[in-house]
This record gives structure tokens, C-alpha cells and sequence, in this order.
């Protein structure tokens, strides 16, 4: 048959003397195994390497790793928001500030703000709400305040430095 001008061709096969079977060569032809030893090592050195970058994400994002805390009725938190893993430090973005009383003379009573110099000098921005609970020798009213008494402050801060107040203890003396 001679070549013609069509872009088919027929292709014999030369099978060098042996008596080989079209099974044979379809066998040697067969795609072969994708994975061997070293495929499942370098495999595995991969998802080494993906868990500790990850792990070096979440270190960044929620903080260097400290002691873990106590929150209410002993409940372990750190690690997570919610305290989902032991360990680790609270996110600073999400926790609140520790609840230290804040201890100083009012300066000022602005409606429901009040103003309280610490004896540092610095003056701290304290809000009350319904859920205050102002105190005195006796319990008593936001009203009761007045500028130079020595108060106590129960609440926690924002990252402005402003006490939402919980409790407010007005200290006789």
C-alpha cells in the first residue's frame, strides 16, 4: 500500500520475531501505579509542613501562647474564643479587661457618666447603666455621688480605658 495523501496511516506493528499478543503490548502499555514510596514520603513531609505553617497563622492571629486563665465557675479558657482548646491566650480583640476595681474621687457626675481620678492622677471615663448598682454605707442612687467622694469601681474597660460599671462603692473616710 503506498502512502496517499490522506492524513491516516496504517502502522504495522514490528514485533521483532517474538510471538507477543495484542495483550501483551496493551499490558506494557498500561498507565502505571501514579504513587511509590517516595510520593507517600514527600506526601507526608507536605502535610507536615502545611500543619505547622497553619499552626504559625493561628499563633499570629490569636497571640503568643501564655498560661491559660480561669474564667467563671472554673471553666478553662484560652486558645480560642470560647475556650474551645485549653491553653494558649484569649484573643485581646474579643477579651475584655481583667475586672480590678478601679479606686479613686469622683470628679465629676455627668448624668450617667462619672468622671473618677485614681491616685495616679489619671482620670478614668466611667458609664452606668440600669444594671448599676451604686453603694454606699447603704445602697443608693447614681444621684447620691458627689464630686470628691472615694469610690470603687467593678466593671470592665475598653481599649479606650473606659469602665462599663457593674458596681460603683462609694468609700466613707
Amino acid at each position: 500500500m503506498t502512502p496517499s495523501s490522506d492524513d491516516t496511516a496504517v502502522l504495522s506493528v514490528v514485533l521483532d520475531g517474538r510471538d507477543d499478543t495484542l495483550a501483551d503490548e496493551l499490558a506494557k502499555a498500561a498507565p502505571r501505579r501514579w504513587w511509590n514510596r517516595g510520593t507517600l514520603v514527600l506526601g507526608a513531609f507536605a502535610l507536615l509542613l502545611g500543619g505547622f505553617l497553619g499552626g504559625l497563622e493561628v499563633q499570629k492571629h490569636y497571640g503568643t501562647g501564655t498560661a491559660a486563665t480561669t474564667g467563671r465557675a472554673g471553666t478553662r479558657t484560652g486558645g480560642f474564643p470560647g475556650g474551645a482548646f485549653g491553653g494558649g491566650a484569649a484573643p485581646t480583640a474579643t477579651a475584655p479587661a481583667a475586672a480590678e476595681p478601679t479606686t479613686g474621687k469622683v470628679k465629676l457626675v455627668n448624668g450617667t457618666t462619672v468622671y473618677v481620678e485614681k491616685a495616679d492622677g489619671e482620670v478614668v471615663t466611667v458609664r452606668t447603666g440600669a444594671g448599676t448598682t451604686v453603694q454606699s454605707a447603704t445602697k443608693g442612687k447614681l444621684k447620691d455621688l458627689k464630686a470628691g467622694d472615694t469610690v470603687s469601681v467593678q466593671g470592665t474597660a475598653d481599649t479606650e480605658g473606659t469602665v462599663t460599671a457593674t458596681t460603683v462603692t462609694e468609700s466613707k473616710g
